[in-house]
């Protein structure tokens, strides 16, 4: 089992997700904002992060740097659905240029999850 750390401020997103990694046989770890979620990265047992580009305050972009700075060996997905002023592509682009291992455009849906999580989770 595989902890996921799942960053996103929408409660419903993180629900969804929290419950599907859950039917993956992972153990989510949620956090609704980015300050929390670079600190459970930072606390050493997350095996993989899943984080939200598009997010108040401190954005996804910054703590995908923040995170992977910290943390080099945490694989790190970013998902969004793009902003009025960022689209999908362009926010992938940016999260891998800062570390990102993968980039999942929402929506998505459970067989994507599972596949990206278990990328992710096998290269770590």
């Amino acid at each position: 089992m595989s902890k996921i750390l799942v960053i996103d401020d929408d409660g419903t997103v993180r629900a969804v997700l929290g419950a599907l990694l859950g039917k993956f046989g992972h153990q989510a770890i949620l956090a609704s904002n980015t300050l929390d979620g670079i600190a459970a990265a930072e606390s050493g047992s997350i095996d993989a992060v899943l984080i939200d580009m598009n997010m108040p305050g401190l954005d996804g972009l910054e703590a995908v740097k923040a995170i992977a700075h910290l943390e080099p060996r945490i694989p790190i997905i970013g998902m969004s659905a793009g902003s009025a002023t960022t689209s999908v592509e362009d926010y992938a682009v940016l999260a891998a240029n800062l570390g990102a291992a993968l980039f999942l455009p929402k929506p998505f849906d459970g067989i994507d999850l599972q596949g990206a999580i278990t990328a992710v989770c096998r290269e770590s």
